[in-house]
């Protein structure tokens, strides 16, 4: 059984090399959002929103809904991987799921608060407890000593007495220092004073915090050093917007991150020993996902809010031009579809879902050419320019196989990975079902079932390259170019290769007159499971005939013929090799 579904790879013509282990990108033509419905609130975990991105080919820009590429998605929190992935409005508010906070990249492991060092900041506000480093040298005996600010906020200069470094920042001490110091010594006296540490203290983090309590820092450490210590805000509860912190009862800094996050802006304050950080209560919050440079969930700055507002912190990308919203209003489903200026004045309220969407279709796409060609690989066109056009533009090759030409097109691409998927799974199917007609043959059916569930793993990593074929006479005036399709123009070949179930596969130069059976003989003859009636004759741009007649550049597959208890698993490899591994269309209809 590993020999079949060698030979079942082989026809292919894919490798692993090239195989795409991550979803695929949805065809043109798929709609990105569901139709109203009546959806039952859920309490919300999170999960990523995916956000295209903008791809430049040959220097024409395109969309994410042209290139099919994403932007990386938002942290996953609390997803469950057995569930299949949402793609619309409705199906993450029907999952009860939303993208990440804006901000948990904060939070993060890459960005765990770092361990305090002893260079002080020279913006650092000096005060008790803190520790200056003052030296005297000159006309004076030289002397290095390390002081600590009394509770006075004061420190003892020798043979000059206390000076008060308290409320100054820790850049400015040594010109105080220097300044009485000059009053006592006229001249040949040097003080030099620079703050070493500062003090030791510990701060309480409370509310909604991951993992609330004291942490021990220094006086210079800032408000997210110790929210990142506690393991950041709580994602379901926490609020990013009310962080209040609190010395003696009395509220002295109100922090609100995401204007940190936006502008790098953050109330300055200097923590002391036994202060509190409290997080907030989570506010109300709209998740964005779609084409937006921030699919994250925002939490709004009040009880309500505006579109405006979700415009500024998620910042959709340039060729959006409109924005799903979904929701309730009094306890009522709401679904609306707007412009991306209507949007800017839309109320929001909690739980509100918000999506962005590039709709408008672009008056040219960029269509590649490979192979025996001359001139530009990629050419910008107006959308409704037919293959037979562009290839009045392109100048051929004198060694290009005009017979041949096809294209490779992403939404073929896509059918075909879900064909290959749907008989894979047929294929596993029959090997595990199978029974051995004795008893003594269980232990063989096993190990087959074992190969062919190797080879399940090994071509469920198989990429499709999207051929499409077309039939002899065909008018390529009448067939339409998608965005990013690739025009392949294969060179004249005069080689026929043999492969599959074949004693001697080989490559021989193209006789005419020779039909398949005898290519078949000069590779050594057939195999001895070999399928003599049903031999696969694939041409140059991917299309197949049984038994046909042999061209220049065709390739040769000999299949296997399975009988008995493994007929079924050979009926399911061999849809295989129609449907995915060979990975051509023929087209018959325009």
């Amino acid at each position: 059984m590993a020999l079949v579904a060698g030979v079942i790879l082989a026809a292919s013509g894919l490798s692993v090399a090239s195989a795409q282990t991550t979803p695929n990108p949805p065809p043109p033509g798929i709609p990105v959002q569901s139709p109203p419905a009546t959806p039952q609130p859920v309490a919300p975990t999170y999960q990523p929103a995916t956000a295209p991105a903008v791809a430049t080919v040959a220097g024409a820009t395109q969309t994410a809904a042209q290139a099919g590429a994403v932007s990386q998605p938002a942290p996953l929190i609390g997803a469950n991987p057995a569930t299949p992935a949402p793609t619309t409005l409705l199906q993450y508010q029907n999952a009860g799921i939303r993208p990440a906070p804006f901000g948990s990249q904060l939070f993060t492991g890459a960005n765990i608060a770092a361990a305090p060092t002893n260079v002080v900041d020279p913006t650092y506000i000096m005060k008790p407890g803190d520790q200056v480093t003052i030296a005297l040298f000159g006309s004076v005996p030289d002397s290095n000593t390390t002081v600590t600010i009394d509770t006075n906020g004061n420190v003892f200069v020798p043979g000059v007495g206390p000076v008060k470094l308290a409320g100054l920042t820790a850049g400015t001490i040594n010109a105080k220092v220097n300044a009485a110091a000059s009053a006592v010594y006229r001249s040949q006296v040097h003080v030099y004073a620079a703050a070493v540490t500062t003090v030791p203290i510990t701060v309480f983090v409370t509310g909604p915090a991951v993992a609330p309590g004291p942490y021990a820092g220094l006086g210079s450490d800032s408000v997210i050093a110790f929210l990142q210590r506690a393991g950041g805000i709580d994602p379901n509860q926490g609020s990013y917007r009310n962080i209040t912190v609190l010395r003696n009862g009395v509220t002295v800094a109100h922090i609100d991150l995401y204007e940190f996050l936006r502008t790098g802006h953050i109330t300055p304050v200097a923590l002391h020993n036994n202060d509190t950080i409290v997080i907030g209560q989570q506010g109300p919050v709209v998740a964005v996902s779609g084409v937006a440079r921030a699919p994250f969930t925002f939490e709004l700055a009040g009880p309500a809010g505006k579109g405006e507002e979700i415009l500024y912190y998620a910042r959709p990308r340039p060729e959006v031009n409109y924005v799903a919203l979904l929701g309730f209003r009094d306890a009522q489903p709401l679904n609306a579809y707007v412009t991306v200026h209507d949007f800017a004045r839309l109320p929001l309220l909690d739980g509100d879902r918000v999506g962005f969407s590039a709709d408008a279709i672009a008056a040219t796409v960029v269509v590649q050419v490979t192979g025996a060609y001359q001139g530009p690989a990629s050419y910008v066109v107006p959308n409704t320019t037919t293959l037979g056009a562009m290839l009045a533009r392109i100048p051929l090759d004198s060694r290009a196989d005009r017979r041949w030409i096809h294209l490779q097109r992403v939404s073929v691409a896509f059918s075909q990975k879900q064909l290959l998927s749907e008989a894979l799974a047929r294929l596993q199917k029959a090997a595990y079902t199978q029974q051995a007609p004795i008893a003594a043959d269980v232990t063989a059916v096993a190990a087959q079932a074992a190969a062919i569930q190797q080879y399940i793993t090994y071509a469920s990593q198989i990429q499709p390259i999207g051929d499409v074929a077309f039939p002899p006479g065909a008018d390529l005036s009448q067939v339409s170019l998608e965005p990013n399709d690739i025009v392949v123009i294969p060179f004249k070949s005069q080689v026929v290769s043999i492969g599959g179930e074949v004693t001697e596969p080989q490559a021989l130069i193209y006789q005419p007159g020779l039909r398949v059976k005898d290519y078949v003989q000069k590779a050594g003859g057939f195999g001895q499971i070999a399928d003599k009636s049903r031999i696969l004759v694939i041409h140059p741009d991917g299309s197949t005939e049984i038994n046909g007649v042999v061209q220049p550049g065709d390739r040769i597959l000999v299949t296997v013929h399975l009988t008995g208890h493994l007929i079924d698993v050979a009926t399911a490899l061999t849809q295989i090799l129609y449907q995915s591994a060979i990975a051509a269309v023929a087209v018959s209809k325009f």
